[in-house]
């Protein structure tokens, strides 16, 4: 059956309505509005709503809706005369929770980026994208996927921008590309935004963040080495606190301030947040990663992921906490410190003794010739599911696109050695993200998938691998002072001709890519 697009599908129907959680956030109404507009360009006349007891009143919320013309209507009854639409369509929010209601209505589709909540069943058509940062992203990318320019409105750019904005603290907390891709393609109202980042707070929430400050906890750093060596200074300490309800940009802010203490070299903050807790994650040294910090934090109930120093995720799902959430969060960070394995390639390790050999196995991955992709020697900076990485065209690099779109250079000898050209094209429809470059000063962007050429593993490629059953931080050869992460199910590998040459491979891609000898 021919997958078809969920805007086109949404275009069905008339009596539509759309609608965001209770006391809705910018990226609730960025999401809903831009989703309105699209719907109200292809001649429907959906209606913008959202419930609860409180109207919206933060000054950045009525000054968005205000600049940006957004028409959204405070309810307490859907079926007023007991008529029920013919779709409704809840953003940013999964149908029939606490913090959305129950309105009913004869079909209903999600559109969300939270995590699932547990024993749902997922309405039909719904879009989740439980990694993205902001459901601005999700809406984003049902744009494109029918081709629709979000420029073609410069308010539905800026509403979008704005709502990746305050979901993401600021954008410091991005690590999903198509996060990062709004970030860079929306032509945004400069000022409109500048005046929207300077009216955030309010006297109250002035209050929250001087609370959480002064309630802040302390865990000692087993190493203080990782600092300093110095004894005259402070023994470096990880700081946690939570904050009241309150708008996730606030964690950052308490964040920020907390990592400029003198002894506090990484932080976690928390807030209620939906059905759960979103958390704020800041480190300041090289011994610490802080998507790795908050990813070991949410483990098991959640997610985490961000930049280097400046991460964030979600904990889900109060009442299934073993705890309360300080000690949970205690427990963890005591756990993030004394529990992971440790691993220094070089040295013998007990844990590759159970190591199996494997060989990739036969599909056709992709590559692009860095000429090819930059015929004028412009830099490409290309937009990976890890980050971003800059490079400089040369013919002796390629850009690999592995199983899942996840993208890395290869210089092209390693290359001929590994792989051999095909005729046959890589299948683009199993990658989570189609892998992208923006060329030049002027980041003209460029899908790699219109690039490809189409390789396989020469049959020469084999590993020993053991898949990890603990947190391990592993020092390769090529870089002891900064580390690999691999979380619990990722494998730990090596070629079959150095054992010396460790390496973390992530679980759901080397069952992709990988069989055993």
């Amino acid at each position: 059956m021919k997958y078809e697009p969920l805007l086109k599908y949404l275009l069905y129907y008339d009596d539509i309505v759309i609608q965001v959680h209770h006391n809705p956030d910018a990226d609730a109404i960025a999401s809903g509005f831009a989703l309105c507009r699209y719907l109200e360009k292809n001649g429907k006349k959906p209606r913008f709503i959202y419930a609860g007891e409180r109207k919206i009143s933060k000054p950045n919320m009525l000054i968005m809706l205000n600049k940006l013309g957004i028409q959204i209507s405070h309810v307490k009854n859907l079926n007023e005369n007991g008529a029920l639409p013919q779709l409704l369509i809840t953003v940013d929010c999964f149908h029939g929770e606490g913090n959305v209601g129950s309105f009913t209505a004869e079909n209903i589709i999600v559109i969300d980026h939270h995590r699932l909540p547990d024993g749902k069943t997922v309405p039909e058509h719904s879009v989740i994208k439980e990694h993205y940062g902001s459901c601005a992203a999700v809406i984003y990318e049902l744009f494109k996927e029918v081709g629709y320019d979000l420029n073609e409105e410069q308010n539905i750019a800026t509403a979008l921008y704005y709502g990746l904005y305050m979901d993401t603290v600021g954008l410091s907390e991005i690590s999903e590309p198509m996060d990062r891709e709004l970030r860079d393609t929306a032509n945004y109202n400069k000022a409109l935004i500048r005046l929207l980042m300077n009216t955030n707070l309010t006297e109250e929430e002035l209050g929250i963040i001087g609370k959480a400050l002064s309630a802040c906890q302390y865990y000692p750093h087993p190493d203080n080495s990782a600092v300093s060596d110095d004894p005259s200074l402070p023994n470096q300490q990880t700081a946690y606190t939570i904050a009241d309800n309150c708008d996730p940009n606030l964690l950052g802010i308490i964040s920020d301030t907390l990592i400029q203490v003198d002894m506090v070299s990484d932080c976690v903050v928390c807030c209620p947040y939906h059905t759960g807790y979103k958390i704020s994650v800041r480190t300041c040294t090289d011994s610490v990663k802080a998507p790795d910090l908050a990813s070991f934090i949410t483990y098991g109930y959640g997610g985490g992921g961000g930049h280097d120093n400046k991460a964030g995720g979600c904990i889900d799902y109060q009442s299934s906490l073993p705890k309360d959430i300080m000690t949970f969060i205690a427990d963890r960070i005591r756990d993030f410190f004394t529990k992971p394995d440790v691993i220094y390639a070089g040295r013998e390790h007990c844990c590759l003794s159970d190591a199996k050999r494997f060989r990739k196995k036969e599909f056709i991955l992709g590559y692009v010739p860095t000429t090819i992709l930059s015929p004028d020697g412009d830099n490409i900076n290309i937009r990976m599911l890890e980050g971003d990485i800059t490079v400089t065209p040369d013919p002796d690099i390629y850009l690999m696109v592995g199983v899942i779109g996840e993208v890395y250079p290869i210089k092209r000898d390693k290359f001929e050695k590994k792989y051999i050209d095909c005729d046959r094209k890589p299948d683009v429809s199993s990658y989570y993200y189609p892998p992208s470059a923006l060329i030049g000063h002027k980041k003209t962007n460029r899908h790699l998938t219109e690039y490809l050429r189409g390789c396989k593993a020469s049959g020469k490629t084999e590993i020993y691998a053991v898949k990890l059953n603990n947190f391990t931080k592993l020092y390769s050869l090529w870089d002891q002072e900064h580390y690999m992460y691999g979380n619990i199910g990722d494998y730990l590998a090596h070629p079959a001709h150095d054992s010396n040459d460790l390496y973390i491979i992530r679980g759901d891609i080397f069952e992709l890519t990988y069989e055993g000898c």
